[in-house]
């Protein structure tokens, strides 16, 4: 049963098992003083990008990631509708991923970001974005 089931998952292109509750906010991140400082970064833990962001980059971005440019990323602030892009790389002296450029501006200024806010991104695979939202006010 379970064979065919899942046959028909693959043809039929999506599932029909119920699932109670999956939290779209897989990358969260409570917002310390260096997220929000004159820095210009939002500094992300190295785990979670490798399991949740470079697998839904195309290798090319990957690639760049890793270089000193970095790779330009669409966010889209859901909350207030609102495209943004911000430059996604990897800080080898810190040997962890950052988005930077216009974070501050774009983001901790716009909107009002505090220490200890919790703020959330998830992969949008039909738009090719990211989506971001602020989850929790401190």
């Amino acid at each position: 049963m379970v064979k065919k089931k899942k046959e028909e998952e693959r043809h039929w292109g999506y599932s029909t098992n119920l699932m109670i509750y999956d939290d779209p906010w897989k990358i969260k991140k409570e917002l310390t003083k260096s997220d929000l400082g004159n820095l210009s970064r939002l500094l992300l833990s190295k785990e979670l990008i490798e399991e949740l962001v470079l697998p839904v980059l195309t290798l090319e971005s990957q690639r760049e990631a890793m270089n000193e440019k970095g790779t330009k990323i669409s966010i889209w602030d859901v909350d207030t509708q609102s495209m943004h892009y911000l430059v996604f790389k990897f800080w080898s002296s810190s040997r962890s991923y950052v988005f930077i450029d216009n974070w501050t501006k774009d983001f901790v200024h716009r909107r009002g970001l505090k220490i200890r806010d919790e703020i959330g991104f998830h992969w949008d695979p039909y738009k090719n974005r990211f989506d971001f939202s602020i989850l929790v006010r401190a």
